[in-house]
């Protein structure tokens, strides 16, 4: 009971501020994205003891070019007011190179961790597993134009949206009816009745943002809400199986209550990439 009012209050702060970050403007989002990838790699860094100043140093410029890369192409969509412009990146040859590096990271962490023992690999991931889905992130939005202004749709706050909708399910469903583990040998805490309850949560949330929500946002929410429902619990069983592997309970306790940022948002570092590869899909075809 003494960590609910902590745990309630940096709650409702991390929301305004995703909410904030997402609605206002776009510097406002390439700051909250630049922001939320920052911390992250900091306490990726503390989870996997990566040390070498020359690897800390190539991680930290990596993280600089993508935002400023990806930072650049979506505002100039915003600055040529292109209404409802498809984002540049998006006709890119490379466009399918984030997607793909995401799931050799994924592969790297389930499959061959070993890879992670040496700082070579620690880096790798920071930059493909940590700061690619945050700077993917700037993608997805769209815009159009309202009185003369140009002005950004919300598809990143209806993805957090989501995310939330499927882990408030997943965690009711998780109590009440939880039986059987997910995956036992990295998290006792997901069970298969939490994930089918958070499935079921989040089609229903993409159900009514498709219809009766009426706001431009481009895309299926329905099928968004499947990608999200499938990807949000892989994320977090991703990060715990990375923990695991180096012993570490909590990636940080900068959020009171809450843990580190990436225990928070683990499951949208994993949503992002297949977010970005619908909407790639929708664009091109």
């Amino acid at each position: 009971m003494k960590n609910f009012f902590p745990r309630l209050f940096s709650g409702i702060l991390y929301a305004a501020i995703i909410f904030a970050g997402t609605t206002m403007h776009p510097y406002g989002l390439i700051a909250l994205m630049a922001f939320f990838a920052f911390l992250c790699l900091i306490e990726y860094q503390k989870i996997t003891r990566l040390e070498d100043k020359l690897y800390l140093a190539a991680t930290f410029v990596a993280y600089a070019a993508l935002f400023y890369i990806f930072g650049k192409e979506f505002l100039n969509v915003y600055e040529l007011n292109q209404s409802l412009g498809v984002y540049p990146f998006y006709l890119n040859t490379m466009a399918f190179a984030g997607p793909v590096l995401f799931l050799f990271s994924i592969f790297v962490i389930f499959f061959s961790n070993n890879e992670l023992l040496n700082d070579f690999g620690k880096a790798t991931l920071a930059v493909t597993y940590v700061v690619l889905p945050f700077a993917l992130s700037l993608t997805l939005p769209t815009f159009a134009l309202y009185l003369g202004e140009n002005q950004m749709h919300y598809e990143v706050l209806f993805v957090f949206i989501l995310i939330w909708i499927s882990d408030s399910f997943a965690y009711i469903f998780g109590s009440l009816f939880g039986k059987h583990p997910m995956a036992p040998k990295i998290s006792q805490a997901k069970s298969w009745e939490g994930f089918f309850g958070g499935l079921i949560g989040t089609i229903l949330g993409g159900i009514i943002i498709e219809h009766y929500i009426d706001l431009p946002l481009q895309g299926n929410w329905i099928i968004i809400g499947c990608l999200i429902a499938a990807a949000a619990p892989l994320g977090d069983l991703t990060e715990s199986k990375l923990k695991r592997f180096f012993k570490v309970k909590d990636s940080g306790t900068l959020i009171p209550g809450h843990g580190g940022f990436l225990d928070r948002l683990d499951s949208y570092i994993f949503v992002v990439p297949f977010v970005y590869s619908y909407f790639l899909l929708i664009n091109t075809l």
